[in-house]
This record gives structure tokens, sequence and C-alpha cells, in this order.
């Protein structure tokens, strides 16, 4: 049943008409149509908006164009501190979800979860609490107690996933630099620094270990 009679204020950010249809849908369902709802496609429209209006809750994938996804939430709430953020996305739990937790969201679902998923969460969300699903017990367990690593991913730090992350999208040294404002000698040490920690020696075995933990360098959703 619907849990508000207050107009809640959301914004939905996908770069898929489709599944912006499907995730308003959803919200009608869980929190009634007294919602005031609009929508962005880009990273760069996010941040417009929420500079221009107080939402009370954000649904957003985080690959969508104009966007650095491992930065958009910080950029997100240092305008908005308040604003309650659910993460809803194609990327790997094991790999992202403890990183966009800590990056400020209140819950994280992939969008291969069932529609009874996403409810929960956003009805979870929009009260200000988090949200964790069944499946992301052992990736917090493992992360609160140290005992064993979701991947070797998280042995980066978040500037070093960047990094990661662009190499795997075939950025080279000097596109890494312009596209985190760094200079090419830094970023050429943040990759020494990625193959080190991951205990690999070039691009090749970096798609592999990719591959093995579902990382897509441009995944759809």
């Amino acid at each position: 049943m619907p849990i508000s009679t207050m107009a809640l204020s959301i914004l939905i950010a996908d770069d898929h008409q489709l599944v912006r249809k499907g995730l308003h849908m959803v919200v009608k369902d869980v929190l009634g149509f007294n919602v005031a709802v609009e929508f962005a496609e880009t990273g760069r429209q996010v941040i417009e908006k929420v500079r221009e209006n107080e939402f009370d809750l954000l649904i957003t994938d985080l690959n969508m164009p104009e966007t650095n996804e491992l930065a958009l939430l910080p950029d997100i709430l240092g305008i908005r501190p308040n604003l309650k953020v659910l993460v809803v996305t194609m990327k790997p739990d094991k790999v992202f979800a403890m990183r966009f937790f800590r990056a400020g969201a209140l819950g994280y679902v992939n969008k291969t979860e069932p529609d009874e998923v996403l409810a929960e969460a956003i009805r979870a969300v929009s009260q200000g609490r988090r949200y964790i699903s069944r499946s992301q017990g052992d990736i917090f367990s493992n992360a609160l107690t140290g005992n064993a690593a979701n991947s070797p991913f998280d042995k980066l730090s978040k500037r070093e996933f960047e990094v990661a992350l662009l190499l795997l999208k075939g950025y080279g040294a000097l596109e890494v630099a312009n596209a985190l404002s760094i200079s090419a000698s830094t970023a050429s040490s943040f990759r020494c620094r990625v193959f080190d920690k991951l205990e690999i020696k070039n691009l090749l075995e970096l798609n592999h270990l990719a591959q093995t933990y579902q990382i897509d360098a441009d995944p759809e959703g």
C-alpha cells in the first residue's frame, strides 16, 4: 500500500526512457500518486536539478552520459547533504555496493532484482532508512569484519578505482589525466598502483579480472 499522504518531491535519473517510466510506476505503487516526479538523463542534469530544487528522494543510475560515476554521489550530497539517495544500476553488488554506500547512498539495488526488492528499497529509503537486500548481507559482513574481500578491487582507493575504470574503457595515461584533472605522470603512477594492488602486469590481465567480476567497461544501464 502507498505509505505517504504528503507530497514527496522525487528525482528519477536514468538515460533509458523505459527504465525511467518503469521506476515511475513503481514509485507510484509504493508511495501513492501524491508525488511530484522529475526526470534526468545525464549526470549533468542531475547536478543542475539538485541545485535548483530540494528533492526528498533521488533514484538514480550512475552509468549515464556526462557522469563520473564515482564522483556523482559526493557531488550531489555536497549540494544537498540531506538528500536521500537510492542507486538502481546494473553494476555488480560485490564490486560497487559498498563504495556507493560509503559515498552516502541509503540503498543500492541491481536492476536484475525483482520489483518487490525495488519496492522495499524505495519504501525504506524514502523514510530515511538504509536498505540492504538479503544478497548484500555477506558483502556488508565481509566489509565490516575484514575477514574477506568481496573482490580484489576492494584493495583500491577511490582514485585508484576511478583510474581502473577509465583504463577498462581504453583510456591512455593522458586521457585519464584529462578526465580526472591530474597530471599525466600522476595518472601513470596511479596505473602502476592499480596493477600492483591487483597483482596484474598489463591491461589484458586487468580486462580479464574485470570480466571475472562482471565489471563491464560500459554496461547498458
